[in-house]
């Protein structure tokens, strides 16, 4: 992936995250904080076109500068562009637009403001565990990510149709 600008992490949430998590994402903070959200928005397949500003509307936002992603990246950005393009519920492109937009040398798709879309969600994810302080948050953090890895999360693991049925079921015949 072609980066040929910094990445601008505009809204509230960011400014929330930067300030109260750089003790914790203490080397190349922002560019953490994007990569954590990221990977949070496409877990969670969802995404926030125009955060909210809140008060920073007047302030220069933080961001990523292409030179730290270009040195970080590895291939990260693109891989996460194509997990997040070919299983995203929330384009209704088809198989092979998908496919042309995930391997393809297309380069009017704008992928970097696709994903920072997925990122202005995960960083809402991450403020929700900012606690009083620092040993706080970093135990809720790790609580979250535990949950997530271990599929104790029912925001993105919910329970199967047929399994939360069966359960209604049970409850019916005990109530009679």
């Amino acid at each position: 992936m072609e980066l040929t600008r910094d990445i601008y992490l505009r809204g509230a949430a960011w400014a929330t995250a930067v300030q109260n998590l750089s003790d914790i994402f203490r080397t190349r903070t922002n560019y953490s904080l994007f990569m954590l959200s990221l990977s949070l928005g496409i877990m969670y397949d969802k995404r926030i076109k125009n955060p909210d500003m809140g008060e920073m509307e007047d302030h220069t936002p933080p961001s990523v500068p292409r030179n730290v992603l270009q040195n970080n990246d590895n291939g990260k950005l693109d891989f996460m562009f194509q997990a997040a393009i070919l299983s995203t519920r929330t384009e209704s492109y088809d198989e092979e637009e998908r496919l042309r937009l995930a391997f393809g040398e297309s380069t009017e798709f704008n992928k970097i403001g696709f994903l920072l879309e997925f990122a202005n969600y995960g960083v809402t994810k991450l403020v929700e565990k900012i606690g009083v302080d620092s040993l706080q948050t970093m135990d809720q953090i790790n609580e979250y990510l535990a949950a997530i890895v271990e599929g104790r999360d029912l925001d993105v693991d919910g329970l199967p149709d047929d399994m939360a049925l069966d359960e209604l079921a049970v409850d019916d015949i005990e109530m009679s």
